[in-house]
Order: structure tokens, then C-alpha cells, then sequence
């Protein structure tokens, strides 16, 4: 089994601090985080995790999740592991323009020894997609545009990584547009995609280290687009889900969309060609009153900043009623957090690839809102002592 830590990554540690002050501004707490997130990714790096990921937020000057560029943080602790790979989960795509995500994608797999994962989004918050993408009149609201500028910007990406020369029009972008000048005689002579003067083709540089390029991920409740969509292009989905019934009737989707496109999965599995993975919560110590201590210090970021996102509704209980309790006691009921000592936590790991074949579990650490050494404790314990286990 693969096990990765996903790092939202807030500045309010201890985490009594979030929820008090605009603590994104803070600039001695950002450097605080940034050398506790060094520190973890080390000890992530020593004990067996698979991986390190991070979202991609913008403006949230509360301090609840301060990455605006994870891909530069990628290439951070990358410089100081030796086998962890690094990611997010994920980059919302409309945020950019492809052509330059695809560019920097490329460098940095390179910068990080071929050890870079992608995740892939299209964005839940109004306030970045909102700013940032406003150009193309895209927002939250509009789910129809949001996806159809995701998948053709996808499309941007996969050429700029697979493709040496090539041309698009799509309905947001032409690449490159019409009428563009470049009369280089060194260009035309070498066949760099100028025909009389004029650019008909471009080919962006480098390409990635990881061919054909590093393995992507997306993030999934339960829409059958984005589902399909993943299964068609080779993306492995990341669901929040937490019932075993929803779960299994996603995976057993992706296999026959998988299928249909030529490429054989069974139920549960992941390769870095696509596939399925589930995402929890953790918190491990030497005692479950200290694991317990611990995961009620991640409430602060998951009740009172991302329930208001929505996110409970996908730990609703069967035959639950009214609005979903915003409460550690609903995550652990539903599955979503897996709480206790090494030995507890195991079992219930192996309980989950026993029931659903997963092969791939993405762990939220809620780093910044945690303390650090209760952090690092999870991580250890579970290094140390699951993951050799399973």
C-alpha cells in the first residue's frame, strides 16, 4: 500500500491561534511554518510515506491554508528528501494559464528528480477562482464553464508535456493565435514550427523528466463527470467519501469508463497510470487519549474553516438527518478520521483494504493547526510501525 500526507498547511500554530487574527500576515509565524513543514517532510521521508502533498489556496489571510504556489514548495522539500515524492492536491487549473503551469510543471519535476506527483482542480472557493480567473468569466457558480475551461486547459497541458510541435483552437484559447509574427531566419531554418514568417506551431520547454509525465490525481465527492473524466485521461480520482457502499460503486465505475478507454484496472487499484485512492484523516500516538487530544486540535481548521465549504455533507451517516454535526465524533463515526495508537490505526487501515482492495490512502494533516510535535508523532508512529505492517 502507498500512504500520503495532505498538508493544507495554516500559520496559526499553536492551533488555540487560528480563528483569532488575519494570521496570514503574519510573516514570523509563515517562517515558523515553513521550518515545521521542513522538519516533517524529513521525518515523512525517513519512516516510508509515499508522498507530500499540498492544496493550492490564494488570499486567505485568516491563516487556515497559506499555498498559494505548492509547486514551489515542492521543489523545497524536495531539496532536502532523498525518496518522497511531492505534490498537491491540488492545482485548480483555472487559476492559470496552461501553457505556463505546464512550463513550470516541467521544471519542477525536473528540479525534484523526477519525484513529482500532479494533482489536479478546478477550484471550490469563490475568492480565488473568482479573482484569479476572471479573465475567462469563470466562478464556482458556473459549473458547466468552470469544467469546460478545465478540461481544455488539461488538454493545453497534455500536449505541452506529449507533443513536440502542435496547434490547438479551442473555445478559450488558440495556440498559437493567428497572424503572430516571428520572422527569425534561425526558426525558420530548423523547422521550430514558422511557416513564411509566421508561428503555425509551438512546442513548450523542457519536457517533463517523468514520461509521459508525472502521475495525476484529482479530487472527488461523487460527480460522475469528473469521475469519467479522470478514467478517460489516465487521472487517479481522490474521494472524501466515506461510505463503503458510494465508495465501491465509484471504483467499480472507474474500472468499466477505464475500460472502454483500453486500460484494465481491478477494483481498488492504483498505478501511476490512473486508479483509485481514498482520502482520511489521521492521528497517532502512544496512547488514544493523546491521539484523541490531537485530533481535536485539527477542528479548528476542519469544523470552523472548511465545514463551511460543505464537506460534512460527505460524512453524512446512513439515515442521518438535518445538517451534518460539525464535529470529531461525526468524522470517527464515518470513517473519515482514523484516530488511536499504532496497533488500533493499523487494524483499521487493514480493515479498509480488506473491504474496499484500495491500494492508495491520502492522509489530511492538518499542519499549522496541530502542534508540531504532535504532528510529527502521527507521522513517525504510523511510519514506523503501519506502514512495514501493511
Amino acid at each position: 500500500m502507498k500512504f500520503s500526507l495532505f498538508y493544507p498547511v495554516a500559520t496559526g500554530s499553536p492551533s488555540q491561534q487560528l480563528g483569532t487574527g488575519l494570521l496570514g500576515l503574519d510573516r514570523d509565524l509563515y517562517r515558523q511554518t515553513l521550518a515545521e513543514l521542513l522538519e516533517q517532510a524529513i521525518c515523512a521521508d525517513e519512516t516510508g510515506w509515499t508522498s507530500f502533498m499540498m492544496a493550492e489556496h490564494h488570499f486567505e489571510v485568516e491563516g487556515y491554508q497559506v499555498t498559494p504556489n505548492p509547486l514551489l514548495l515542492n521543489v523545497h522539500l524536495a531539496a532536502h528528501t532523498k525518496r518522497l515524492r511531492h505534490g498537491q492536491m491540488g492545482l485548480v487549473l483555472p487559476n492559470w494559464n496552461p501553457l505556463r503551469l505546464a512550463e513550470d510543471i516541467a521544471v519542477a519535476d525536473h528540479l525534484t528528480g523526477g519525484r513529482l506527483d500532479i494533482g489536479l482542480s478546478r477550484g471550490y472557493q469563490p475568492r480565488s477562482v473568482g479573482v484569479l480567473g476572471q479573465h475567462l468569466n469563470v466562478s464556482v457558480a458556473d459549473e458547466g464553464r468552470n469544467r469546460r475551461v478545465f478540461e481544455e486547459w488539461f488538454e493545453i497541458m497534455r500536449r505541452s508535456w506529449t507533443e513536440d510541435l502542435w496547434s490547438y483552437q479551442g473555445e478559450f484559447i488558440d495556440v498559437p493565435p493567428s497572424g503572430l509574427a516571428w520572422p527569425h531566419p534561425v526558426s525558420s531554418r530548423l523547422g521550430a514550427g514558422v511557416h513564411a514568417g509566421e508561428v503555425r506551431q509551438v512546442a513548450t520547454v523542457p519536457k517533463p523528466s517523468q514520461l509521459p509525465h508525472p502521475p495525476l490525481f484529482t479530487t472527488l465527492t461523487q460527480s460522475p463527470a469528473t469521475l469519467e473524466w479522470a478514467a478517460r485521461v489516465g487521472s487517479s480520482i481522490v474521494t472524501l467519501a466515506s461510505d463503503h457502499d458510494m465508495l465501491r460503486g465509484l471504483f467499480e465505475r472507474y474500472v468499466e469508463v477505464a475500460a472502454a478507454c483500453g486500460r484494465d484496472f481491478k477494483v481498488g487499484e492504483w498505478r501511476p497510470d490512473g486508479g483509485v485512492a481514498i482520502c482520511r484523516m489521521l492521528s497517532v500516538a502512544a496512547t488514544y487519549e493523546e491521539a484523541w487530544k490531537s485530533a481535536e486540535q485539527s477542528m479548528v481548521f476542519m469544523g470552523d474553516w472548511l465545514g463551511e465549504f460543505g464537506f460534512f455533507e460527505a460524512w453524512r451517516l446512513p439515515g442521518q438527518e438535518g445538517p451534518v454535526p460539525r464535529t470529531l465524533e461525526q468524522l470517527v463515526k464515518s470513517g473519515m478520521m482514523l484516530v488511536g495508537t499504532p496497533d488500533s490505526v493499523g487494524e483499521q487501515v487493514q480493515a479498509l483494504r480488506r473491504e474496499l482492495g484500495v491500494d492508495y490512502i491520502v492522509f489530511v494533516a492538518c499542519a499549522g493547526a496541530v502542534d508540531h510535535q504532535r504532528m510529527l508523532d502521527t507521522i513517525q508512529l504510523f511510519g514506523e510501525n503501519v506502514i512495514p505492517a501493511v
